[in-house]
């Protein structure tokens, strides 16, 4: 099970009257070195023009902007950013990966992200598609990205296609972000995981098993990985305390506001979700990461059983939470596996 912090570029995560409302890049970048000592896997920035959790008056931080300077001072931990297709175009993303492989000395992922927010892809100048026609473009971006990075041969095999100086190594790993069988369709054939929101464990077992049936009708193989908001402490009773908490600020007009916007789009995964579960922006609730220390370690096998293989953490303070979650969860679980293989 891989493990990685959501960098809050949007500023705080939860649509609630007290939290954050813009981004702090010094944090992000103290996130990114602080996850890295602590041993956490990977981090993810979202591509995103207008703030989805506070809305369009706030600022937002720009996904591939922060992840070069992230690079710049980090060393090891994976890096993943989002990619809207139609907002950049496949040679521009595969310059700016090139770019950013050589500053991070290490592979890079990019999650396809079709977009759901009308008035960023007016802003943007990008046309405005249904459902299925944003991942018709996703589609052929990703087979735009494919040949500029592994160009074929020209008819006869006489003479090679450009390279345009791209380094084929620095080809991302492709996640595949959403629930609809377009999304599962799309992971199958082009992606390397499959990014879902968080859920409970009925619908995430039949999604996981959906991608991977789905993949092996391409012989190929996906992985699984789910958005999960962490509360983490000593004691049940003080997660749920704390949960109660947060669900009791949350902001009605802006969850609101999020409901017409996303209903408007179309976009499956957000339809039938309550108020309570709109208060975060993935349903990352709903994973099942509240609790003590003691119960999210008993928790994380069970996902891992479902077919989970990456959790990315959303935290209320990633400087304050991300520690005590690594050094009583993770780290215990990471030691114990050893011995649980040994036995087997």
């Amino acid at each position: 099970m891989e493990i990685g912090i959501w960098l809050p570029v949007y500023g705080g995560w939860l649509r609630s009257h007290d939290a954050p409302t813009g981004p702090d890049v010094a944090s992000c970048l103290a996130i990114a070195q602080q996850a890295e000592a602590l041993g956490f896997d990977f981090l993810y920035a979202s591509e995103n023009l207008l703030n989805c959790i506070h809305g369009p008056r706030e600022s937002v931080a720009d996904a591939w902007t922060i992840l070069a300077a992230i690079a710049a001072v980090t060393n090891k931990v994976g890096l993943c950013g989002a990619v809207k297709p139609g907002f950049r175009s496949p040679f521009l993303v595969a310059r700016m990966l090139d770019t950013l492989s050589r500053i991070s000395e290490r592979r890079l992922g990019m999650n396809i992200v079709c977009g759901w927010w009308q008035e960023e892809f007016e802003l943007s100048g990008v046309e405005w598609l249904d459902h299925d026609g944003r991942y018709d473009r996703a589609a052929a971006f990703l087979r735009s990205l494919h040949g500029l990075f592994n160009p074929p041969a020209e008819a006869g095999g006489v003479e090679e296609a450009p390279s345009y100086g791209l380094d084929p190594a620095a080809l991302p790993e492709v996640w595949i972000a959403g629930h609809s069988d377009r999304a599962i369709r799309m992971a199958a054939e082009w992606g390397d995981c499959v990014f879902l929101n968080g859920m409970g464990d009925e619908a995430l077992k039949r999604h996981i098993d959906n991608v991977r049936q789905e993949a092996n009708r391409w012989g190929r193989e996906v992985l699984v990985a789910v958005n999960a908001y962490v509360i983490a402490t000593d004691t049940t009773e003080q997660a749920r305390q704390r949960w109660k908490s947060v669900v009791a600020r949350r902001n009605p007009e802006t969850i609101a506001f999020f409901r017409e916007v996303i209903g408007a789009s179309g976009a499956a995964a957000w339809a039938s979700l309550s108020e309570d579960q709109m208060v975060d922006s993935n349903a990352g609730f709903e994973l099942g990461l509240i609790g003590s220390f003691d119960d999210i370690r008993q928790r994380i096998p069970t996902l891992e059983a479902l077919g989970v293989n990456r959790i990315v953490c959303q935290f209320d303070d990633p400087m304050r939470d991300a520690g005590p979650f690594m050094k009583h969860v993770i780290r215990p679980l990471r030691t114990a596996r050893p011995l649980e293989v040994a036995v087997k």
